[in-house]
């Protein structure tokens, strides 16, 4: 039995069957990029948000992009963000022209907090790349205090923790890609409410922000005249419909994420040299992102039996051809370490039992293969 590490939910014939109905609606009314569409979509997302307006753009890239755009920063400008994390935050920086600060994981974890942002700070910060990774926003209430201490904006890669959420002690309960003045997310297939292509959005509280970035995403577009050098980053109609039904089912595929990522927890515990990731509560589950010492040996016993699984992330940030080109090399000991060991198990709404139980039998088997290997060395 193979077990994919991912499944569309879009897959499923009754989605298909509403995503059709959907686009057919939307291919006779002739409205293909932006539109009602649109506008529906980052109405409903603000609304579950919190927030002041969402504006819809074409990728989680080009939301990054434009949020820093939005801070107008300058050449010297720095800005504090993980090494641990995917490409595209260092991406943006570089994008906008200001200087990329990179700072380590937490000890013994995949999240950079708010002691890790803190150390690398300086005169020149202009803003903080908060990054809940894989889901987990655990550390956005402590680094959004930082900056609130510090008068820095906060920017928010929700891109892996749209439905993730962190206790505030004055506000309870806060979404994630809502901590900070802005809150960028990705909608790539695989996120926790993904299209069937590239999409993207950004939010913010702050009504000017919102409003400079309706016009960045059209070329700078004011009315008539073109207020500012914008890109082409704007919505399609078709990927906002899908959009619009998947946020219906989002709570449903957060709890199935929820239930899968615990029976992982209960059925993988106590292996030797395993470290399971924390479940801490309000966790979105985009990833289930475990270390092994051996990592490369387990993923190829996985495959052999048949289960999927990838790894995040391969070279950190800092050990990347184009951040060595223009930065040389650093050192982020805690990334490197997690880069070596992280291996990603399936994790996807949908997911049937049998598929569940085949990978913690799977991984159990691998272990237990590495372990009497172990014992018969010399």
């Amino acid at each position: 039995m193979r077990v994919p590490f991912f499944r569309s939910p879009w897959q499923e014939p009754e989605a298909s069957v509403r995503v059709i109905t959907a686009w057919s609606r939307v291919l006779g009314s002739g409205n293909y990029i932006l539109g009602p569409s649109v506008q529906r979509f980052e109405t409903a997302l603000a609304q579950r948000l919190g927030l002041g307006g969402v504006v819809g753009v074409n990728s989680g890239t080009d939301a990054l992009v434009l949020a820093l755009r939005l801070l107008n920063l300058e050449p010297c400008d720095e800005v504090v963000l993980p090494g641990y994390t995917f490409f595209a935050c260092f991406e943006a920086v570089v994008r906008v022209g200001a200087v990329p600060v990179l700072c380590d994981c937490a000890t013994d974890d995949f999240i950079a907090g708010a002691q890790q942002v803190a150390a690398r700070l300086t005169p020149r910060t202009r803003a903080v790349l908060a990054v809940p990774l894989f889901g987990d926003a655990s550390a956005l209430p402590g680094i959004a205090a930082l900056c609130r201490e510090r008068g820095i904006p906060m920017v928010e890669d929700a891109a892996q923790a749209l439905g993730a959420r962190a206790w505030s002690e004055t506000r309870g309960w806060v979404p994630a890609g809502a901590w900070g003045d802005l809150g960028t997310m990705s909608f790539y297939p695989t996120k926790t409410l993904g299209a069937t292509g590239d999409a993207g959005a950004l939010g913010s509280p702050h009504a000017d922000l919102i409003n400079r970035a309706r016009s960045l995403r059209n070329h700078g577009l004011q009315g008539l005249a073109h207020a500012d050098v914008g890109l082409n980053s704007r919505m399609d109609a078709l990927q906002a419909e899908v959009l619009q039904i998947g946020l219906e089912q989002l709570d449903t595929w957060l709890a199935g994420r929820q239930t899968i990522a615990r029976r992982y927890l209960t059925g993988l515990s106590g292996l030797p040299d395993i470290v399971l990731p924390a479940d801490r509560e309000g966790h979105a589950w985009n990833y289930f992102v475990l270390r092994c010492a051996q990592r490369d040996d387990l993923q190829a016993r996985l495959a052999a039996a048949g289960v999927d699984t990838k790894i995040y992330y391969e070279r950190p940030i800092h050990e990347q051809p184009a951040w060595l080109a223009r930065f040389g090399a650093m050192d982020l000991p805690i990334a490197s370490s997690n880069a070596r060991q992280s291996l990603a198990l399936p994790i996807f709404p949908g997911m049937q039992d049998v598929e569940v139980e085949r990978v913690i039998a799977a991984v159990r088997q691998a272990v237990e293969g590495q372990q009497n290997e172990k014992g018969d060395e010399p």
